[in-house]
């Protein structure tokens, strides 16, 4: 039996877009056929600490729909210190060292957004003679540069390591061409692998009732509370719309900044729900009207497709994204979101205001949105290429377990 061994920082139960996508590619290997294995963390994010009924011991080992789970303990610290997350995240890897070291594989794959991960992926394949492939989907070591931290000029010597890292793996997949042009040097194969919704999850959310003109429009948004977010500028866009609700769920390092500055300000029609599960999120995409996502503006964020996209448009409501780069080309091209510069909440509020004055419009774009993801963004099909992809890497490596 072909074997694959997976290091990635977030897994189920965990419902963000990292954990959703390392799910989905374990468990459609699996229905093909291959051993799979997991090496992973205790489920502990966003909330920055460990799920209730995960608090196990480390490490923990469960058969999970035919994949081999190895859960470690993290070491969990302040999310505003950019030091211990990196020590921490350092801590994931040498706890994962001897996992990958002695698990039954074929190929060793590490997927981010920690980046040391694949350093450590590339360091193990090499000692066992074993195909490393390098799933990037954010390029973490840039955003301490983006976000304004001090790095000390240590910035430049690692995104170097990361590119010779990047540059000999024998596969490397990338969540959009933009992140995949960043790597000039690259193995053959690389493929994009665009972001998408699992068919499960997708199903799901196209059996929620189409979005209609509401008496008490709700405009929401669901996902991290994270810097390069920026959510400041929705919170401004419903001070101008002091009579529409604007709901923002979800947690990260920015939560409680928000909350006070909501507080302090008054504002009386924002909430903040906090995260969700995945029973509460189909409740709350199921009584909005309008749903917005928002990224700051910064050259590095231009290769960013936010995957939360592609959720909203599943449910068929109408979405309005302030951001810059490929994802505007692609937007704008199929007319599925109304998209609106970043930064700028006026621009924001008057999109809102746009599509609650014309319902029938908001529904059509709607469900047009729906469509394309349905047509293009389903994981099954964005899969069948990355599987195809370790197929030949196992015939032309001719390895076994």
């Amino acid at each position: 039996m072909r074997h694959i061994t997976i290091v990635a920082a977030n897994y189920r139960p965990e419902t963000g877009a990292a954990a959703q996508r390392i799910v989905s590619i374990a468990e459609e290997l699996v229905r093909r056929g291959w051993g799979v294995t997991i090496v992973t963390q205790l489920p502990h994010y966003p909330q920055n600490h460990i799920y209730p009924a995960y608090d196990l011991p480390s490490p923990h080992f469960s058969d999970e729909a035919g994949v081999m789970v190895i859960r470690l303990r993290p070491w969990i610290v302040p999310r505003e210190s950019l030091l211990l997350r990196t020590l921490s995240e350092l801590f994931f890897c040498l706890q994962a060292l001897p996992h990958l070291l002695r698990a039954p594989t074929s190929i060793l794959m590490a997927s981010s957004p920690y980046m040391f991960l694949g350093p450590l992926g590339l360091f193990v394949s090499r000692i066992r003679r074993k195909t490393f492939v390098w799933d990037v989907r954010d390029l973490t070591w840039l955003y301490p540069r983006a976000t304004g931290k001090r790095t000390f000029g240590l910035d430049k010597p690692v995104e170097q390591f990361m590119l010779w890292v990047a540059h000999r793996t024998d596969a490397l997949t990338t969540a959009t061409e933009g992140l995949m042009n960043y790597f000039s040097r690259r193995p053959t194969p690389s493929i994009v692998l665009a972001n998408g919704v699992s068919d499960p999850w997708l199903e799901r959310l196209i059996a929620l009732r189409p979005t209609a003109d509401a008496d008490d429009p709700v405009v929401l948004y669901a996902g991290l509370f994270g810097y390069n977010h920026g959510l400041s500028t929705v919170v401004e866009a419903a001070r101008l719309l002091p009579d529409i609700t604007f709901v923002l769920a979800g947690d990260g390092p920015e939560r409680r900044s928000l909350e006070e500055r909501v507080h302090q300000d008054g504002l009386t029609n924002v909430e903040f729900m906090g995260y969700l599960n995945e029973k509460q999120l189909i409740e709350a995409y199921q009584e909005s009207t309008v749903l917005v996502s928002h990224v700051r503006r910064n050259e590095l964020y231009r290769w960013t497709q936010p995957a939360k996209l592609w959720e909203y448009m599943a449910t068929g409501r109408p979405v309005i994204h302030a951001g810059e780069g490929e994802i505007i080309d692609i937007l704008k091209a199929h007319s599925i979101a109304i998209t609106v510069p970043p930064e700028q909440p006026e621009a924001m509020a008057s999109a809102v205001h746009q599509l609650l004055a014309n319902p029938e419009t908001s529904i059509a774009m709607g469900q047009r949105g729906r469509d394309f993801v349905i047509r293009h963004r389903k994981r099954s099909v964005l899969l069948e290429q990355f599987v195809g992809v370790l197929d030949r890497l196992t015939t032309t490596k001719g390895q076994t377990k």
